[in-house]
Parts: C-alpha cells; sequence; structure tokens
C-alpha cells in the first residue's frame, strides 16, 4: 500500500491509504489514533499485524474521507486549495549512502566519480554512511529545498529513499538528496556539505514492503530527473536504479555495529542526476526539480538559498 499524510488548512492532518487511481482515503476519519505511519508500525510490531492488514482491517471496518490525489498535488505545488500532501513521515534521522557500493556500478562509472575507491565499492558490508542530519531539515515534496550560498556548486540527486524502523527495512520513498561540493575542496567539510537547512525532501507517499521473501530480493526501479529554470527545462536525466545486495542486507549493514533510532531514512545511493550534454546541471536559486520513482510517485522542490 501507498501511505501519505495530507494537511487541511485548519491544521487537520490525515494519514491516508491510495485506494483506488487517484483516490486516498483517510485512516484517521476512520480512526483518530491512526494519524501517522510510525503509529502503524508501532501497532503491527506490538500485534504481529502486518501494517497493510491493519490498514485494511480499519478500511473494512468504515467508510473513511476521500481525497483527489491529483487536486492534492496541484494544491502542494500552486500553496493553493484546502488540503496539501506534506512528507510521509518524520524520521528521527536522515542518513545518505557517500558512495554507490550498493549499487551495480562498471569500472567507468566508478572511474568517473569523485570517489575513486574500489575496495568501498567491492565491501558491501561495510556502510558509506554519512549523516544526512535530522527531521528539521527534511522538507516536504513539493516545498523548497535548500543551497548553501557559500558554495559555488550544488547539485540534485533523486534517489531511493529506504525506511528502517527498529532496524528493519519496510518501504521506500523517492527523495530529493542535495549535495554540495564543499567536501570536494576539504575533508574536514564533508558534515556542511550534507547537513543545512532543507538538505532533503521526500515524498510523496510510503511504499509499504513487507513481504521478507521479495525483500532479500535485489530492487531495481527506474528514477528520473528533470530541472527547471523560468519554467524552461534545463537538464534532465533517468537512470535503473540496480543494486547488487538486497534492502534487507543493505539495512543489516546500516545496524550492525550501531543502535538507531526506531525510526529513520536512508538514502540508498541510488541516484539520478539532471545533466545537459552529459555536463551536470547545478542548483540556482529559483530552479524547481522533479524527481519521479516508478511504484512511487513524484516529487518537486524549489530552490531557495538558505
Amino acid at each position: 500500500m501507498k501511505y501519505y499524510r495530507v494537511l487541511e488548512e485548519f491544521g487537520s492532518v490525515h494519514l491516508c491509504v491510495e485506494t483506488n487511481e487517484n483516490e486516498l482515503t483517510s485512516l484517521t476519519s476512520i480512526n483518530d489514533l491512526v494519524f501517522d505511519y510510525k503509529y502503524l508500525l508501532d501497532t503491527s510490531n506490538v500485534t504481529s499485524i502486518k501494517v497493510d492488514e491493519i490498514s485494511t482491517n480499519l478500511l473494512n471496518s468504515k467508510k473513511g474521507k476521500t481525497f483527489e490525489l491529483a487536486k492534492l498535488i496541484e494544491s502542494s505545488i500552486n500553496k493553493t486549495g484546502p488540503a496539501r500532501i506534506i512528507r510521509p513521515i518524520d524520521p528521527d534521522e536522515m542518513w545518505a549512502e557517500g558512495f554507490g557500493n550498493r549499487l551495480i556500478l562498471s569500472k567507468d562509472q566508478i572511474n568517473k566519480s569523485n570517489d575513486k575507491n574500489e575496495a568501498a565499492y567491492a565491501n558491501s558490508n561495510i556502510s558509506t554512511l554519512l549523516y544526512k542530519g535530522s527531521n528539521d531539515r527534511l522538507v516536504d515534496p513539493f516545498e523548497k529545498i535548500g543551497i548553501r550560498s557559500d558554495t559555488e556548486r550544488t547539485i540534485s540527486e533523486g534517489e531511493v529513499v529506504f525506511i528502517i524502523y527498529k532496524g528493519r527495512f519496510v518501504g521506500i520513498s523517492v527523495g530529493n538528496e542535495v549535495a554540495g561540493n564543499l567536501r570536494s575542496q576539504s575533508d574536514f567539510w564533508v558534515s556542511p556539505s550534507k547537513v543545512f537547512k532543507g538538505c532533503a525532501s521526500i515524498g510523496p507517499c510510503i511504499l509499504s514492503m513487507e513481504d521478507d521473501v521479495e525483500n532479500n530480493k535485489p530492487l531495481k526501479l527506474k528514477l528520473g530527473i528533470n530541472q527547471f529554470r523560468k519554467n524552461e527545462k534545463i537538464g534532465s536525466g533517468s537512470i535503473i536504479t540496480e543494486y547488487k545486495t538486497s534492502p534487507i542486507e543493505i539495512v543489516k549493514a546500516t545496524v550492525m555495529h550501531d543502535s538507531p533510532p526506531d525510526l529513520l531514512i536512508q538514502f540508498s545511493g541510488g541516484f539520478a542526476i539532471s545533466r545537459k550534454e552529459e555536463e551536470v546541471v547545478p542548483l540556482e536559486e529559483g530552479d524547481t526539480v522533479q524527481i519521479s520513482l516508478e511504484n512511487v510517485g513524484y516529487i518537486q522542490n524549489e530552490v531557495e538559498i538558505v
């Protein structure tokens, strides 16, 4: 199932599931305790009933309030209307893969990387995670991402986002992971190149994935990115993000030597980058970036200087 959060104009928040094409049904309107995806995860953890089964039981118990997805997206982009989509989750922490050692990459792709480290690529049991900040730095799927004013070049990386609950992989979303080039100038600037106001976005929903058999298989998903400046497309890109290890194995490496908080998100390192004639297009204030992930949806963020 796909889980969204919707904010109404007078402050009411609804946890919704996609029940039909272009239709969301509010679980909160059926039971007001169910206002957050983490609540479902906590309930599932206590009862051993899967999240999607809990949601199905709620939907079968009573008719819930519905929203039209297309109208919600339009209202979220244009900042109008009685309801908007907000980020589907409030994680305790965010982490980002610093090198694509989870992906199937050619030798040429490794050589073109800024991180020419075949040892890291060869050993996927050691995570290459970089701290990306707390929930306060994460923006909604149609809100403004940030670029640092002291950084010459910042880019958007469209990524598959893993949702991790109590050390377990539970689903995916799509994310915009904003990265500055301060790190390339000095190794001491790794953190400021990654952690700042609006350094990431997520949404529009979470696709729950609760089948352990499927989660033990590597993912292969299509990511796309389009970048606009003054309503004109200035860059684009797409990639088949093909992993060499499964979500369960990736998350195992993340938590093996750590005690993470209950809820975290991990930008997986599988990225789509905006290019024009093979040249990477950096972000400028006022740009709009749209990132899509098959089976999940898309996010659209405007750029501001922070």
